[in-house]
This record gives structure tokens, C-alpha cells and sequence, in this order.
């Protein structure tokens, strides 16, 4: 008996002594980020400065990331590896104020480099189980900034996929998904989930593809406060505000089939409510996108794009454009969504044209065909002149009224531009050295204007948000605006949040 008693007290000994080796060995977290900063836009030059972090979730509002970063025009990039322990579908979420682009395994799954309000961009990716080298760069331009990736499995979800935030923006990661059954919520003053979501300021994400059959249909929302409705990837209503609880409708012709739809809403105080309804009221077929009258005031262009050269298949994207009038370069129209290159769209549009002949003019970088009352008027869809910029006109007359229009687009490689428009025979198209041009700042709460046609070149100051500018002039891409500002100063300004007051293709091309 005394001869076990020293073995028993060596063996509690021992298992207390690996009990504390055990309790500080490290506790498995994500991944640790290698951050890399400088003092510009572009990531050039040796960084100011490098760290490790934990995390990329980032929203430093007016401020910088450290003492040595400028608060505006300042750009980083982090990596690490992502460990994946079970293979799946993940969905990457990256929240932006101004630009991100991530690459996971060398592959870009996000693209969103340019000046722009805070958004938040979604990428689906399977991932096998293993190690996976994550890149995040950004860049901030101007006013608040906000850099945030945050990643989770897909769930499989059988009817509305409900993401929950914690605040009112839909931004960073959803606290909670959860599988909805539809969306018919009175909260009023509660929480929709006690505990992780508060019961004021949160917003929701709802997306479900709806199997529905060919026809008219009327879709009402009813919210206290905000909402924004998406069918079939065209924003349909837009009632982003503060507001009691308020129904609005808007009818969609639809084909048929799986219809994508998303509703977005948030609530920002007292009493929430969230109710979405749909109804079939005529068997009408259409196009299978809102009526232009009923969407908003001057949209009007229903888009289809397809991932091929050839209009065929189904489209992977339809929505209400303002009109063919893009200079998209080498970027996606919709990235994530439609191809960089080898791509193609259709616009349909009833245009009201007085009775008598009218002179259509397509300026292109691509392939293009114009059709009038389903008349063929401009023919340029020819794979030996896709490389550089064409001009295309042709005459056609029409009786008068509501006239229907076609415009038939497509990209193989290199650059995209598209610009239609008409006139009456000898109505002037150009403006002498863009005198009397202007330019409407629109999307953004700051947009940058700079010294030279490119990101690479620095800020001189900024437009707001509803600011008009004089035009000077073009960069021959045409996708660099010259404008003058108040104080008599000029610069560059990139022609995504400009709206002009005449064709592009009216401005004189200016030195670079």
C-alpha cells in the first residue's frame, strides 16, 4: 500500500503538469494577414509601412490606418492563407470605400477598382481542403474609408436566404443566414433575432429564384423603413429612406422559369416591417424586364448580356439601362457576372420619333448592329474592325410615334465602347472644342479629379455629389473626362459618375 501511494502521486503530478502545457498551447484562429501600406493610390514604391493583422475588416472613416498614412490616397494590401477544413462552396463578401479587388488562388473572384460610395460585392468560390493563398488590394481616394473581406460556407437553403446585419448599410459579414420561408415580418419594436441583431438599425438581404410562369405580374412591398427591390438583377424599386410603413408596386413582364430576385431593406428605428408580395394579373409576356414608365422617369433601354459573341442562350444578366452609352475598356459591364471579353448585349427601346427621316450614328469599339421599326440601319458587326474605334451612320424613315429600336452589341477582345444616337439631317452632332458641355457628378459621394487621365496620376481635388463641371475634353479612350472647376483650375475625372449634356463622341480628344 505505501509502495502505490508514491506512483499515485507521481501520476497525479504528471497529469497536472501536461493539464498546464495543454491549457497554453495556442487556440486555432484565422489567419494572420501580412498588411503592406502606402501613401498612394497605385501601391507603388516601397510601403510606409508593414504589419501583421488579424483580420481584414477595416472601417476607418475620415481617419487612417496609422500615424505615417495619409487619410486620403492611400492604398494596402494584405495576404495569408486561408485554411478550409471542410471542401464546399464559400461565399467571399468585400465591402469597399473606394476600390478592392481579392484573388483567392491566383484567380481575381472581385474587381472593383474605381472611385465610388461604400458597396458590397459577393463572390461564390469552392474551395477544396487545404491552404488557400489570399490577396486583398485597395485604395482609397477620398472622404470615408472602408476595407472589409469577410468569407463563409453556402448553406443550402430552400427558401429565401435571409442575411442579417448589424447595421443599417448591409455592411461587412451577416451575423446570421438563416433560410426564410417568405418574407412577411412584423417586428415592431423586437429584434428580428434577440441577442444578435439590435432591435433598431440593422438591415436584411433576401435572395430566391422564383419559378413562375410567363406574365404580368405585380410585386408590393411594404416596409417601415427602407427598401429595394431587384427581379430578375433589374433594380425595380428604389425607396432607400426613412419612412412609416409604406406599400409600393411595380409590375414586370417575366418569360418564365427561375426568375432571380432580391429585396433589400433596413430599419432604422421604432417599429420594423418587412413583407414582400407578388401576383400574376395578366398572361402577357414581354421582354421579361420592368416597363420603362414604371421603373424610373428616363430609364427605359432593357438590357440582355450574354457570355458569348452571339446573342444565344440565356441571358446572365438582364436590367433597365439608360441607354448604349458605355465605355467599358477592359472591364466587365457586370463584373463576377458577365465576361471581360467575348460578350455580348441587346437593348430594346419604344423611342418617340417625329414622322420623317432620321440620321442614326453608332460610334463602336466592338461589333454592333442597329435596327429601326426592325429595319437593319447600321450593320458593323464584322470581326476585322473590332480592334479600334468605328463610326457607323445610317438614314432611315419612320411614320412618327412610339418607333421600336434595337441595339445589338458585342466585345471579342481588348477594349469596349458603345455609343448610339440619332438626329434630323443637317442637325449639328459635334460641339467645337466641347464648348457648352457639361458634366453631372452622380453615384458617388466624391469623385476624384486629377492631373492626368489615370489612377496613377495625383488628386487635385474632388466633385461632389451633384456638382456640375464644365467639359474641356476627351482622353482618346474616352474614359477620362477634362473638367473645369469652380476656381478656374482643370483636371481629369473618370467618366463613370459623369453624366454629359452631349454624346461623348462630340468632345474634341485632348493631349495626355
Amino acid at each position: 500500500m505505501n509502495r502505490i501511494r508514491p506512483y499515485l502521486i507521481s501520476l497525479l503530478l504528471l497529469a497536472g503538469f501536461l493539464t498546464l502545457i495543454i491549457a497554453t498551447w495556442p487556440v486555432a484562429a484565422g489567419p494572420t494577414w501580412n498588411a503592406k501600406y502606402w501613401n498612394n493610390q497605385t501601391l507603388s514604391g516601397d510601403p510606409v509601412l508593414t504589419r501583421n493583422e488579424a483580420n481584414v475588416f477595416h472601417n476607418w472613416g475620415d481617419g487612417a490606418p496609422a500615424d505615417n498614412i495619409d487619410p486620403d490616397n492611400f492604398s494596402a494590401r494584405w495576404e495569408a492563407n486561408i485554411w478550409i477544413d471542410n471542401a464546399g462552396t464559400y461565399q467571399f463578401t468585400a465591402s469597399m470605400d473606394d476600390g478592392m479587388r481579392v484573388w483567392v488562388d491566383g484567380n481575381l473572384i472581385i474587381d472593383s477598382w474605381y472611385d465610388s460610395q461604400v458597396h458590397t460585392i459577393t463572390a461564390d468560390v469552392y474551395l477544396s481542403s487545404r491552404n488557400h493563398p489570399t490577396r486583398v488590394e485597395y485604395y482609397e481616394a477620398g472622404g470615408g474609408a472602408i476595407a472589409q473581406l469577410s468569407w463563409q460556407p453556402v448553406q443550402a437553403i430552400t427558401g429565401w436566404k435571409g442575411e442579417y446585419f448589424d447595421n443599417p448599410d448591409l455592411v461587412g459579414q451577416a451575423r446570421e443566414v438563416r433560410d426564410d420561408a417568405a418574407i412577411n415580418f412584423e417586428w415592431g419594436t423586437s429584434s428580428p433575432i434577440p441577442g444578435v441583431i439590435p432591435d433598431n438599425g440593422f438591415s436584411v438581404r433576401w435572395t430566391r429564384s422564383l419559378n413562375l410562369e410567363p406574365g404580368r405580374y405585380r410585386f408590393t412591398t411594404t416596409t417601415d423603413d427602407g427598401v429595394r427591390l431587384w427581379i430578375n438583377n433589374v433594380l425595380a424599386l428604389d425607396q432607400w429612406q426613412n419612412q412609416t410603413e409604406t406599400s409600393y408596386s411595380v409590375e414586370v413582364n417575366l418569360n418564365g422559369g427561375a426568375v432571380p430576385v432580391r429585396m433589400e431593406y433596413f430599419d432604422d428605428k421604432d417599429n420594423a416591417t418587412a413583407v414582400l408580395t407578388w401576383i400574376r394579373i395578366a398572361n402577357e409576356t414581354g421582354p421579361g424586364l420592368p416597363n420603362p414608365e414604371t421603373v424610373a422617369g428616363n430609364y427605359g433601354w432593357s438590357g440582355a448580356y450574354y457570355n458569348n459573341m452571339s446573342l444565344e442562350g440565356t441571358a446572365v444578366l438582364q436590367r433597365v439601362d439608360l441607354g448604349p452609352n458605355y465605355i467599358w475598356g477592359s472591364s466587365s459591364p457586370a463584373p463576377n457576372v458577365v465576361n471581360a471579353d467575348n460578350f455580348s448585349v441587346r437593348w430594346l427601346r419604344n423611342v418617340d420619333l417625329a414622322a420623317g427621316e432620321w440620321i442614326f450614328t453608332a460610334r463602336v469599339q466592338g461589333g454592333v448592329r442597329v435596327y429601326v421599326n426592325d429595319q437593319l440601319v447600321i450593320n458593323g458587326w464584322d470581326m476585322q474592325n473590332i480592334y479600334k474605334v468605328q463610326n457607323y451612320s445610317g438614314s432611315v424613315a419612320v411614320p412618327g410615334g412610339p418607333v421600336p429600336v434595337r441595339v445589338e452589341f458585342f466585345k471579342h477582345k481588348g477594349l469596349a465602347e458603345v455609343k448610339v444616337d440619332w438626329r434630323r439631317p443637317g442637325q449639328a452632332t459635334e460641339i467645337d472644342g466641347g464648348e457648352g458641355v457639361t458634366a453631372v457628378m452622380d453615384g458617388a459621394r466624391y469623385l476624384a479629379v486629377r492631373s492626368g487621365p489615370g489612377l496613377e496620376f495625383e488628386v487635385e481635388t474632388y466633385l461632389s455629389q451633384g456638382q456640375t463641371a464644365p467639359v474641356l475634353g476627351r482622353s482618346s479612350s474616352g474614359s477620362w473626362i477634362k473638367v473645369r472647376l469652380p476656381d478656374g483650375t482643370t483636371g481629369w475625372a473618370g467618366i463613370r459618375y459623369l453624366t454629359l449634356s452631349a454624346p461623348l463622341a462630340a468632345l474634341p480628344v485632348l493631349n495626355e
